[in-house]
C-alpha cells in the first residue's frame, strides 16, 4: 500500500473526503445498475469541482475498488486517485477497527501533502461504516475544515440512525449523506445533510436528488454542500470552557435557573466575542472551568489535562482561551482565525547614573593605554631630540613647545584654537 501511495503522492494536490457505502451489483444482468451508480457518484463529485482536488477510495471489497478506480480515474479534473483496501473477512470488530485505523492513518499522512481530499469509502457493512467514522474522527488531521465528506449508501435512514459514530461524524464535518433506492426499476439517489448538534433520530435536511433521467437536481443551487455551520436553525446550547487570564475574569452571577442559583460567566474581550458569535450563529452557551485550572498539556500517559483535555474528551464544544498557536494543539483541535497578535518582551532594571571622573579610561584596556602612552613618549622624544642634529640658526624654541602641545592635542582629539592658528600664519608670513 505504501508503494502505491508513493506513486499517487506526486499527483495529489488536494483532498475532499467522500464516504461511499453502496450495494454495487456484480452480475452481468445488473450492469446497467452498476453504470447508474457510477454515474450518480461522478455527478456528486463533479457538482462543485476543484482544480486541485483528488480522491481517496476506501473499501472492504477488491472488486468494488477496481471498478470505482477505473471510473474515477477517467475524470480528467482529478489530480489523482488513491485506493485503501481493508479486508473485512475477519468478523472480529477489534481487528476491523485496527485495520481501518491503519488505513486512515496512511490517508491522513497523504492528506497533509494535499490541498483538498475526496475519500470515497465503499462498503455494505454497517460495522465497517461505523468503524471508519470513529477512526477517521479520531484521526484529527484527516477530517479538517477543508475536507468534504459524502456518505453514499443503500442503507435506509432508520438503520443509519443506529450508527451513532457515523451520525456524529456526518453532523460535525462538512459532509453529505446520499441514500440509494435500489428497489425502484431505475436508480434514485437522495442526498441529505446532517445538521450540527442533532440527534441520530432527527430528520436530516434534503440537499439534492439524482436519477438517470434528470441527473443531479439541487434544492438550494448553486452549492451542493450547504453552509451549515454559519447559522444553526434550532438554537442549540453549547458548553464552553474558559479560564482566568489577565484580560479574562471569572465571576459568579445570580441565575434562578442555574444549580445553586449561581451561574459561571466571564468578563473581558473573549466573552464579548462569544456573545457576538452566539448571536450571529444562533446558539446559547454555558461556561465550565477545567478542574486543574490549566490550558492543557500532554501527560506522561498520553492524555491531556486542562481545556485541551476537555475538548478531546468531548466534555465541551468550544475552548475560549485565548490560546497560543502551536503544532501540538493544531494537530488535536480546530483553530479559529486569530483574534489578536501579542508581542512579548523581557524587561530589565535600569541602572542608576554614576559619575566617574576616570570614566574616559574605560573604553580601552590598561594594556592598550600603556601602549598608547609609550608611543606618545617615543614620538615626543624624537621630535625634541631631532632638532639638535640641525644647525643652530634653524632651531626655534617656540616650535619645540608647539610640537609638544600638538602631540598631546592629537591624543586628546582636540583641534587648534584660533589664536594658535593666527600665530602660525603670522610666523609664516614674517
Amino acid at each position: 500500500m505504501m508503494s502505491a501511495l508513493a506513486e499517487k503522492l506526486r499527483f495529489v494536490l488536494g483532498v475532499t473526503c467522500i464516504l461511499v457505502h453502496a450495494r454495487l451489483p456484480r452480475t452481468s444482468e445488473m450492469a446497467n445498475s452498476v453504470c447508474e451508480t457510477h454515474a450518480a457518484l461522478k455527478s456528486l463529485l463533479s457538482a462543485e469541482p476543484c482544480d486541485r482536488s483528488s480522491v481517496f477510495l476506501v473499501t472492504d471489497d477488491a472488486f468494488r475498488a477496481a471498478t470505482l478506480l477505473k471510473q474515477l480515474d477517467e475524470r480528467r479534473a482529478l489530480q489523482g486517485v488513491s485506493v485503501f483496501h481493508v479486508d473485512m473477512k475477519d468478523t472480529v470488530l477489534n481487528l476491523t477497527y485496527s485495520h481501518l485505523s491503519q488505513a486512515v492513518g496512511e490517508a491522513r499522512r497523504l492528506r497533509e501533502e494535499s490541498w483538498y481530499v475526496t475519500v470515497v469509502v465503499v462498503s455494505d457493512d454497517p460495522a465497517f461504516l461505523s468503524a471508519f467514522a470513529e477512526s477517521s474522527f479520531k484521526s484529527y488531521l484527516l477530517l479538517v475544515q477543508t475536507t468534504r465528506l459524502l456518505a453514499f449508501t443503500s442503507l435506509p435512514l432508520h438503520r443509519l440512525h443506529t450508527l451513532h459514530h457515523f451520525h456524529k461524524t456526518l453532523s460535525r464535518t462538512n459532509a453529505l449523506l446520499a441514500v440509494v433506492d435500489g428497489a425502484s426499476p431505475s436508480l434514485n439517489v437522495t442526498v441529505y445533510s446532517m445538521l450540527p448538534f442533532t440527534q441520530p433520530g432527527d430528520k436530516p435536511a434534503l440537499v439534492a436528488t439524482w436519477c438517470a433521467a434528470r441527473g443531479l437536481v439541487l434544492t438550494s443551487p448553486p452549492h451542493l454542500y450547504p453552509q451549515k455551520f454559519l447559522r444553526f436553525p434550532h438554537r442549540p446550547n453549547i458548553v464552553v470552557t474558559s479560564e482566568q487570564f489577565p484580560t479574562v475574569e471569572a465571576v459568579m452571577v445570580d441565575d434562578p435557573k442555574a444549580p445553586g442559583g449561581k451561574r459561571l460567566t466571564f468578563t473581558g474581550p473573549m466573552e464579548n466575542a462569544m456573545r457576538f458569535i452566539s448571536r450571529q450563529m444562533n446558539f446559547t452557551y454555558s461556561y465550565v472551568r477545567p478542574s486543574d485550572r490549566s490550558w492543557g498539556s500532554r501527560q506522561p500517559d498520553g492524555t491531556y489535562d486542562g481545556m485541551i483535555g476537555q475538548l478531546l474528551r468531548e466534555e465541551v464544544e468550544i475552548a475560549v482561551g485565548p490560546f497560543g498557536l502551536n503544532h501540538e494543539r493544531y494537530v488535536l483541535t480546530d483553530y479559529s482565525p486569530y483574534i489578536t497578535q501579542v508581542e512579548y518582551k523581557i524587561f530589565a532594571a535600569r541602572g542608576r547614573p554614576e559619575v566617574n571622573p576616570w570614566g574616559f579610561l574605560l573604553p580601552l584596556s590598561p594594556l592598550v593605554w600603556v601602549a598608547v602612552l609609550t608611543a606618545l613618549l617615543a614620538v615626543l622624544a624624537v621630535m625634541l631630540l631631532l632638532p639638535f642634529c640641525l644647525p643652530d640658526q634653524t632651531q626655534d624654541p617656540a616650535r619645540r613647545e608647539t610640537n609638544t602641545f600638538n602631540c598631546v592635542r592629537v591624543l586628546l582629539q582636540e583641534g587648534k584654537s584660533n589664536v594658535t592658528i593666527y600665530k602660525d600664519v603670522m610666523r609664516n608670513i614674517c
